[in-house]
């Protein structure tokens, strides 16, 4: 495989411009974009630094949208919500605002619930040890809280509940 080709400073712009139009970006992503492109560090801020004044990128709405998406899309937890946005460079107090202004509790417990549904739908009632592990895994892994999760296993019969209004995945 080749490395990218090279661009111009103004090419960048253009190119990240453009993206930037289409969905949401956030700092770090932009960063390391420009970096992949041969943009220099010095030269990458200040183009960073346009696209930000310009408002092509804003780590806030990028934030919200991220978690948006997250939580009634994908369905993942608040933990795994949480390093994401880490892991993208975005600062604790931006991602601790967007989680609060975007989160449903009732929404996220529904979400939490149908998981245990479709991952438990085979296993036997009540559940033995075993299987009680296997859901925790299973929902820790999906970024749930663990006291959450050990919360809404133990009330199996909420959970279990095969009401059609409730929506499974």
């Amino acid at each position: 495989m080749t490395p990218p080709k090279s661009l111009t400073p103004d090419e960048a712009y253009a190119r990240l411009a453009d993206r930037c139009s289409t969905c949401e970006v956030c700092t770090g992503e932009a960063l390391e974009k420009l970096r992949l492109w041969g943009i220099g560090p010095t030269e990458a801020a200040r183009i960073v630094q346009r696209l930000v004044n310009e408002r092509f990128i804003d780590d806030e709405r990028f934030a919200r949208a991220f978690v948006r998406d997250r939580l009634n899309n994908s369905r993942w937890g608040l933990v795994k919500i949480r390093h994401a946005l880490t892991l993208k460079r975005i600062d604790r107090a931006t991602i601790t605002e967007a989680i609060e202004s975007e989160t449903d509790d009732e929404r996220y417990f529904t979400n939490l619930a149908d998981a245990l549904r479709s991952k438990g739908r085979r296993m036997e009632s009540p559940l033995s040890q075993a299987d009680r592990a296997k859901l925790m895994r299973f929902a820790v892994s999906r970024g749930y809280e663990p006291s959450l999760v050990c919360e809404m296993i133990a009330d199996e019969e909420f959970w279990r509940n095969d009401d059609p209004d409730l929506p499974t995945f």
